[in-house]
């Protein structure tokens, strides 16, 4: 099995040395079928070609700043989860992977967060720690701002 190993490896190696070279072509009795460097760079975009606006700051996050006030669970357990909503309601939600998972301290709580681009959208779930007692959702669709403020309320 070990052996088996090895040679698969070897022959890997071989295979990328190999299609690595470039298949010849270097002298006057070249094929001339190899392709110029200028080929390949004529399909591609060169850093001199890329624009950016004046006012982009190239910055790959946005901040939110999440203010809590719901005073009518003041009496109640209640926690809070902020997540990427990219599966487009509560039925998708990985919450493994959410970007704020907190208790509220009487129905409030106050958070910041640096969310990447990517999340065009985040919910909200309020989860209510009584029986019978469905949770609250709360969207909010980024609007390209690199600071927001979310009430939920």
């Amino acid at each position: 099995m070990h052996n088996l190993y090895t040679k698969f490896l070897l022959g890997f190696a071989m295979l990328i040395s190999i299609s690595g070279c470039g298949g010849g072509g270097g002298g006057e009795g070249g094929s001339g079928a190899a392709s110029s460097p200028s080929a390949v760079v004529a399909n591609s975009t060169r850093l001199e070609d890329v624009q950016v606006a004046y006012g982009n700051n190239l910055e790959s996050v946005y901040d939110v700043d999440i203010d809590v006030s719901l005073p009518h669970l003041a009496a109640s357990q209640v926690f809070i989860s902020v997540c990427d909503n990219a599966g487009g309601g509560i039925e998708s939600i990985n919450y493994d992977n959410c970007l704020l998972k907190a208790s509220l301290q009487s129905g409030t709580g106050s958070y910041q967060l640096r969310v990447p681009n990517h999340c065009e959208s985040l919910i909200a779930v309020v989860s209510i720690m009584e029986p019978n007692t469905n949770p609250l959702v709360y969207t909010l669709n980024h609007n390209n701002q690199a600071e927001t403020t979310w009430l939920i309320q």
